[in-house]
């Protein structure tokens, strides 16, 4: 969780600079706001745990087979699927 926090440490500085220097107001509802930023943090570290768990094994062993294949055309059409499919996630 701490990693989790960690990475959304810049996120929280640039909202809270925006909201203090150059809207100049105070959070409405602080106490919501914490509440709401815990939550994120505990989704964001069940989300990074699922991935490790359940995804990056997955994507560990084609990578070793498409690596033991040698197969140039099926390793980039592979890496373009993969990329295509995330940027559409996103």
């Amino acid at each position: 969780m701490l990693g989790s926090f960690r990475d959304l440490i810049p996120i929280i500085v640039v909202i809270g600079v925006f909201q203090l220097v150059v809207f100049r107001q105070p959070l409405d509802n602080f106490a919501s706001v914490a509440v709401g930023l815990a939550l994120v943090v505990v989704g964001l570290t069940l989300f990074v745990f699922g991935l490790e768990a359940g995804l990056f094994p997955v994507g560990e062993g084609l990578a070793h087979a498409f690596a033991k294949k040698g197969s140039l055309p099926w390793l980039l059409a592979f890496a373009f699927s993969l990329g295509f499919g995330t940027a559409v996630a996103e």
